[in-house]
């Protein structure tokens, strides 16, 4: 390709006192040397999912015993008859087969009453909260992911410069991609690998020395971008051909995004955030069944990716997790619908995610000044344990750069090996007896000595006693948790050292 044809496909897009290049819809920044590193989150993905327009988090995950419910929801509350039972108060909406399979299985997380303090109920400004991590007054211009790319991922001196930090399947770049550290965006988006390959195929570097000018010297950097864009596009479609989907997925738009995603990831693409949405939660009016077609689309598609990645060989590495910008209303409204609303729950699912409820069942009798669920769960704690947990982001840097303030921690994720190269610095086996009543034993052993903290935590993420905290020398050791001052219920036991962390699952029977 000649040069002026490049710099016309290039292109040239001026924003306030900068220039910013893209390449389609792909941004330079995504071609730039010094943004490919990927050790930093030890091989590990996080495959985001968005619910776009404000998910019903009370038809989602049913409080069927709540008559309330069903005084609040006379003609679109779930039958009770029809619920998938989790356990004897909460269930899923009867269209969620795959994710009640998953839930079986463990493989499945339902965090209750996520949201804000002073919920704000704009579609877009509600999304940026969350694409942001802000709180509800507070304007930031970029991403949580963004930033843990700019600031966690980047900074770590080891990289491949030939793999993407971020892949959007969509056409349109999200803000949630978006530093400010890094004047761009970190990541790229297409719809089909394919298309993304026909669109630079044929194309060949310029290997002409440019001259010694300031001129010269942007040359040499588009030059530079000409060629990395080739070799990029090639990487790409290799990876996505390398190998095929072990699985049938469903027909829809969300399901053919996973699968893309499963065949990057299978395929050795070594990028550590995918972003994914559906579209149409916005139900204003005859609700019933647009949610229940909804709800079956996300829980297929994800169904499919999950046994798809472990057909794969590589589930260990992968944790999807859903989002929404709002809950509804907890009224019907006249349309038979709900209007923007408060809190709900949100999913994490994975091989290795600690099944369960996380929380309780709204509380319908103490709701907001708008007659809304009230938050439980600040979903920047959800981001916390997966970041600290899942992706290995060191704790300052999330507090102080990521998330921009320290925020409570859940035991979403348990930690069942150590990331490959790195040195074993403790194992922790599970309890026993396990169930048990009223004490158990645990027992770890540390390969190195080392600052470790051991702690207990209840299913609604509260922190209920420290067994150990400080300097041990390497060894074995046993600790001892229970007693009739605790409630019957699942007990997390979390062993953490430096950035490395496993979480083990008790359970106290009374």
């Amino acid at each position: 390709m000649d040069r002026r044809k490049f710099l016309r496909q290039l292109g040239l897009i001026t924003g306030a006192g900068s220039i910013s290049l893209t390449l389609g819809n792909i941004p330079v920044r995504a071609f730039s040397k010094s943004i490919f590193k990927t050790a930093a989150n030890n091989g590990k993905v996080l495959v985001l999912v968005q619910l776009s327009g404000g998910n019903d988090g009370l038809n989602t995950v049913v409080p069927f015993e709540d008559d309330l419910y069903y005084n609040f929801r006379p003609d679109i509350g779930i039958p009770k008859s029809d619920v998938l039972r989790l356990n004897t108060l909460t269930g899923l909406h009867p269209a969620m087969e795959g994710f009640k399979q998953l839930y079986d299985e463990g493989k499945l997380s339902v965090v209750q009453n996520v949201g804000y303090e002073n919920q704000n109920r704009s579609h877009f400004r509600s999304t940026d909260i969350w694409l942001s991590a802000s709180d509800s007054d507070e304007y930031i211009n970029d991403g949580w992911i963004g930033r843990y790319l700019g600031y966690s991922v980047m900074n770590d001196p080891e990289f491949n410069k030939d793999h993407p930090m971020a892949i959007q399947l969509g056409s349109a770049q999200s803000t949630l991609l978006e530093c400010t550290c890094q004047s761009g965006s970190l990541g790229i988006a297409f719809e089909d690998p394919n298309r993304f390959f026909q669109l630079i195929h044929g194309s060949s570097a310029d290997n002409d020395p440019p001259p010694d000018t300031l001129a010269g010297h942007q040359l040499r950097f588009i030059k530079e971008i000409e060629a990395r864009s080739i070799r990029y596009a090639e990487l790409i479609k290799e990876k996505a051909d390398t190998v095929e989907n072990k699985v049938n997925y469903p027909n829809s738009n969300l399901a053919e995004q996973l699968s893309i995603v499963a065949q990057l990831v299978g395929g050795g693409l070594e990028t550590p955030v995918y972003l994914t949405s559906i579209g149409g939660f916005d139900t204003h009016s005859n609700q019933l069944g647009r949610h229940a077609s909804l709800l079956s689309t996300v829980s297929e598609a994800i169904n499919a990716f999950q046994r798809d990645l472990e057909a794969l060989g590589v589930a260990d590495r992968v944790v999807i997790m859903t989002f929404s910008e709002f809950g509804r209303t907890v009224e019907q409204n006249g349309s038979m619908g709900t209007d923007h609303g408060a809190a709900a729950p949100l999913f994490v699912i994975g091989k290795n995610v600690n099944g369960g409820v996380f929380g309780e069942n709204p509380d319908l009798t103490d709701l907001d000044s708008s007659g809304d669920n009230k938050y439980h769960y600040d979903f920047r704690s959800v981001y916390a344990s997966i970041l600290r947990d899942h992706l290995g982001a060191d704790p300052d840097d999330m507090n102080q750069k990521i998330l921009l303030k320290k925020f409570d921690t859940l035991p979403l994720i348990s930690v069942k090996s150590i990331a490959a190269g790195g040195p074993k610095t403790f194992e922790i086996q599970q309890n026993y007896p396990n169930p048990f009543n009223p004490v158990t034993t645990i027992r770890y052993t540390l390969r190195i000595p080392q600052i470790i903290s051991l702690k207990v935590y209840d299913a609604r993420g509260r922190e209920v006693e420290t067994l150990f905290q400080g300097f041990k020398d390497a060894g074995n050791y046993t600790a001892t948790f229970g007693g009739r001052r605790y409630p019957s219920g699942n007990y997390f036991c979390h062993l953490v050292s430096g950035s490395y962390r496993k979480t083990i699952k008790m359970t106290l029977i009374k």
